[in-house]
């Protein structure tokens, strides 16, 4: 198997939370190799005009019971995060390009991202240093060497790249996930992007 699966994402989108653990139940089953490709949801809606689901009455309370469902088939819970949708993951996203160079580094700091956003029940405020230092502490991070990725020019650049790239290729929310040139939006859409990784 010689192609890949672009995982496009952001922290801020719940259901990228359960698209982590089914990426790595697919990659763990069939050895297909993962890109991680973090980029900013806020500039997706923007470019497309989309909007958070928890922005539509409809749609929220679709997601609510929607939500559960999908965490109790992967073995995860769920807590909304309380400030959802209105707070920035930027440090978080570019923390996590800075850590590629460690792919098993990387997926630690992923996993714990994800589980002190939608997890825990002191919910993560990623866009405050006192939130963002708890989880660190708690999870065995160098509080400094997370916040110094943050702020890293060259990670900054990859955030963007990524995201405009995710844009022209026709991504609309997170998830995202990419096989060659074929786009599939949502983890339950992987069994397809599985096939598409074997054709």
């Amino acid at each position: 198997m010689t192609k890949a699966l672009e995982f496009y994402f952001d922290y801020i989108s719940p259901y990228s939370h359960i698209a982590n653990a089914a990426v790595k139940q697919l990659k763990e089953r069939t050895g297909a190799p993962v890109e991680i490709k973090p980029m900013f949801l806020g500039a997706i809606m923007q470019g497309t005009g989309n909007r958070p689901p928890g922005m539509v009455p409809a749609k929220n309370t679709y997601m609510l019971a929607d939500l559960q469902r999908c965490a109790k088939r992967y073995g995860l819970q769920v807590r909304m995060n309380p400030y959802f949708p209105l707070v920035s993951t930027r440090d978080l996203l570019r923390a996590t390009i800075g850590l590629a160079g460690d792919p098993a580094k990387q997926q630690r700091f992923i996993d714990a991202c994800f589980s002190h956003m939608w997890e825990t029940p002191e919910a993560l405020k990623p866009d405050d240093d006192t939130s963002l230092k708890a989880m660190c502490d708690a999870e065995g991070f160098d509080f400094d060497e997370i916040k110094a990725l943050a702020g890293d020019e060259t990670n900054k650049a990859i955030m963007k790249d990524n995201t405009d790239t995710a844009l022209a290729r026709g991504a609309f929310g997170s998830p995202t996930f990419f096989v060659g040139d074929e786009m599939f939006f949502g983890h339950d859409r992987l069994d397809y992007a599985a096939e598409a990784l074997t054709a």
